[in-house]
């Protein structure tokens, strides 16, 4: 049997519900507000250029990381899988927006099913959580922070 990892963030972002999904969403911007060198899009979705079917290419260290939008719902949720880039399979990260008051309660999910040797899995799952997703998860709630602060 597979093993599989899943983990959850979650973070209240002290801006409005649009701001925080516009920055979610924003790919290309990424590399310019994380530890990301780069972010750009191979191809843009539906609506564009963030929507469903958008596919992102994100470069920090190694080969880039290729994700492709399978859910865009505006201002609400936000869903990709990983098409290529990390050594796990069906990868999958969804965004979950709740505007409460005087900003938006984000929920990151992610689930993954690492393709290494089961022993060295976890470690994968650490990294992943700890050195990827989390610091780019703090960087762009930040960054709505600051643009939501300029807008209200």
């Amino acid at each position: 049997m597979p093993f599989v990892a899943s983990f959850t963030l979650r973070e209240f972002v002290n801006a409005p519900i649009d701001v925080v999904f516009d920055v979610l969403t924003d790919h290309r911007a990424y590399s310019e507000i994380t530890p990301l060198r780069s972010s750009t899009l191979e191809r843009e979705g539906d609506p564009a250029p963030n929507g469903v079917g958008a596919i992102r290419r994100l470069s920090a260290i190694g080969p880039p990381i290729r994700e492709e939008v399978t859910e865009y719902l505006r201002p609400s949720r936000f869903a990709y899988r990983m098409l290529s880039g990390a050594p796990t399979r069906d990868h999958v990260g969804t965004v979950d927006l709740v505007e409460r008051s005087g900003g938006t309660l984000v929920t990151y999910m992610v689930e993954t099913y690492p393709t290494l040797p089961s022993v060295l899995a976890p470690a994968m799952v650490a990294v992943t959580r700890y050195v990827m997703v989390g610091p780019l998860f703090k960087a762009l709630a930040k960054r709505a922070e600051q643009r939501g602060a300029t807008t209200a």
